[in-house]
């Protein structure tokens, strides 16, 4: 009799431990075994389980039980023991092989299904009941618990189900050139995702999602293809629009030109973009030309066209569906070659927000998704934040890099990456840090602040409160070009809060 088995992560060989399935089986039909062939899988990089030091183990147990008997030892080169489309022609090519060579296909034969993963036990279930391995029997082992149940620790397995299909065996030359064929193939897949990284280094991380991401941008785009980008903020949307850029930008650009349209108030903001004509409007004192008039045969970003007024939407979706704009002002209608890049962070199926139309004029759209959506990113992410703001070794323990992992990360890449660099203003030297190196605090923030959290500035502030507030005011203003209702808006005022306070100031300057 003739014993085959993969070597599995629960056959390793401890004093005073139960034996794996391996031996068990071993020992339940070693009186009739004369060869046992234990298949080696390469041990994973950085594994805990070295499966030939355990072979070797089990070879010797073996041995020592029934002398006489032949152990072979084989290894089997497999870059993923999971992957049916390499496995199963492997573990063809090699039971052939053992077969044809030492001339066993009439000798009867034991099969191992319990030893190696799920996807080896499938081959081995096929290869037995297609005939491939003729004379032969499944056999499953049990771990203690459920063999005091049974009463014993192997059983044979029936698999006489009629309709079951029939495979026929290749030839030896088929068999390897299918082996060869499917090893390529996942060597060229792994070339394509290299060469994708390379040619678009600003998007990190590998999971399925930028791995659709990057593709987009180098087989969906082009240099003519206006592209809307949405995703909550913080998820990169400049960082892709910039991506975008410099891939298929033209020779006389030297920047990727950016709007952002929450910047100028709703009443100015369509002849920002489009231009208007002398006395247009009041306060049109010249002629405007426009931004989308002025880097005409560019690239132009518009960030947040979700703050765009309908009219403003209107005059855009014109735009992009016919290449034609008119000036406020005007009658003259223009044709341009601007090619836009867009963004927001709203919902563009809300017709509230968006005029309905807008996003179906288009050429691509590109959805950025929120990092809890692709949490296998963070640690590389992380990597990535940690080398570009650091010189000094930093290495994050498990628990730690579990915590970031976990947490929901509401402010996204963004968020993420203010961490990393707080973290590193706080150990400028490096080290290995875990949780109970950080402040609670710091800690407790992270894993239960408030949405809004991460855009509140550093505590202590570097400037007063007051002065703070009204910073933040002026701001306003200027954006609004002293427009105080558009100062309401975009501090969330009640209306006329910023005329009664201007009010208030000329009261108090006139009693000094």
């Amino acid at each position: 009799m003739v014993y085959f088995s993969f070597i599995g992560n629960h056959d390793k060989i401890t004093h005073g431990q139960p034996h794996g399935a391996v031996l068990n089986i071993y020992f339940r039909y070693k009186e009739k075994l004369r060869d046992v062939f234990l298949f080696i899988t390469p041990s994973q990089k950085g594994g805990m389980v070295n499966y030939g030091e355990i072979a070797r183990q089990t070879q010797a147990v073996m041995e020592r039980e029934k002398p006489g008997i032949r152990v072979r030892l084989i290894d089997l080169t497999l870059s993923s023991p999971v992957d049916f489309d390499l496995v199963y022609p492997v573990m063809l090519d090699a039971t052939q092989g053992i077969l044809e060579d030492e001339k066993l296909k009439n000798t009867e034969k034991i099969i191992n299904i319990t030893s190696g993963t799920p996807t080896m036990t499938a081959c081995w279930v096929l290869l037995h009941k297609s005939g491939l391995i003729p004379q032969s029997k499944i056999i499953q082992a049990f771990e203690t618990r459920f063999a005091r149940q049974r009463g014993a620790s192997t059983q044979e397995v029936n698999l006489e189900i009629d309709d079951f299909p029939r495979i026929e065996a290749p030839s030896a030359l088929k068999r390897q050139l299918t082996i060869i064929k499917r090893v390529n193939e996942k060597l060229a897949q792994k070339v394509r995702v290299q060469e994708t990284d390379e040619q678009i280094p600003e998007l990190i991380g590998t999971s399925a999602a930028m791995r659709e991401i990057k593709e987009q941008i180098l087989y969906d785009i082009d240099d003519t293809t206006h592209v809307l980008i949405i995703g909550e903020r913080g998820t990169g949307k400049e960082v892709v629009a910039r991506a975008i850029w410099r891939l298929y930008r033209k020779e006389t650009e030297d920047r990727l030109a950016g709007f952002d349209c929450g910047s100028f108030s709703r009443e100015l903001i369509v002849s920002e973009l489009f231009g208007h004509k002398k006395g247009a409007f009041t306060g049109a004192a010249t002629d405007h030309e426009g931004i989308l008039r002025k880097h005409d045969g560019q690239m132009l970003f518009l960030d947040e066209i979700g703050n765009l007024p309908k009219e403003g939407q209107q005059t855009l979706l014109r735009y992009l569906q016919s290449g034609e704009i008119r000036q406020l002002g005007s009658s003259e209608v223009v044709t341009i070659n601007t090619q836009i890049i867009a963004a927001t962070n709203k919902d563009i199926n809300n017709p509230d927000v968006f005029a309905q139309d807008l996003k179906d004029r288009f050429d691509d759209v590109i959805s950025l998704p929120p990092l809890r959506a692709r949490r296998e990113d963070i640690p590389i992410l992380i990597d990535f934040f940690i080398r570009h703001s650091t010189n000094s070794p930093v290495i994050l323990k498990k628990d730690l890099m579990k915590k970031l992992i976990q947490y929901e990360w509401p402010g996204n890449v963004r968020e993420l990456e203010k961490w990393i660099k707080k973290l590193i203003r706080r150990f400028p030297k490096g080290g290995a840090i875990s949780i109970d190196d950080i402040p609670n605090r710091i800690i407790t923030n992270i894993m239960n602040e408030e949405e809004d959290e991460f855009f509140l500035p550093d505590l202590p502030l570097s400037i007063p409160l007051d002065e703070y507030v009204e910073r933040i005011r002026e701001k306003a203003r200027r954006q609004s070009g002293g427009n105080k209702a558009e100062v309401d808006r975009l501090l969330r005022q009640k209306p006329g809060t910023e005329k009664q306070r201007c009010y208030d100031r000329k009261k108090r300057d006139s009693k000094k």
